[in-house]
């Protein structure tokens, strides 16, 4: 009875030890939910994605980033940001209310993979988009 036992709760500690890491994932993604904004994760904002997500192209190493949102002192883009895969800041724009929200920015020669641009609004904060190269 003891070894059925013993089987029993070492089935049973396999099981919860497996689970931790997904319960972790979904709480660390819940931890980031209505702070960071993506097309598919617009919290609060889904109303506004339209103009708040930035729109990128890449010309060889020249990588383009466009927020399609208007501009006025009382709501404006304030900046976007370009994020390499491996973590490293690459580049930062700022921008006043007075500005177009568009920014050019060159990746490292020949880069491929991953690239994290960022779009903060004075008004519907942080939003984030992924682009591969």
């Amino acid at each position: 009875m003891q070894r059925r036992q013993l089987a029993s709760r070492a089935l049973a500690g396999a099981a919860i030890a497996a689970a931790l890491p997904a319960a972790a994932s979904a709480a660390e993604k819940k931890h980031y939910e209505n702070i960071i904004f993506t097309t598919d994760n617009p919290g609060h904002w889904a109303n506004v994605v339209s103009l708040h997500v930035p729109d990128v192209t890449v010309d060889g190493s020249t990588l383009t980033i466009k927020t399609p949102h208007p501009m006025s002192e009382a709501h404006y883009i304030v900046s976007h940001t370009v994020v390499l895969e491996d973590g490293k800041f690459l580049d930062r724009k700022t921008f006043t209310p007075a500005d177009q929200p568009v920014s050019t920015h060159t990746l490292p020669t020949g880069y491929k993979g991953r690239v994290l641009v960022t779009s903060t609004c004075n008004l519907h904060d942080f939003w984030v988009k992924p682009v591969t190269i």
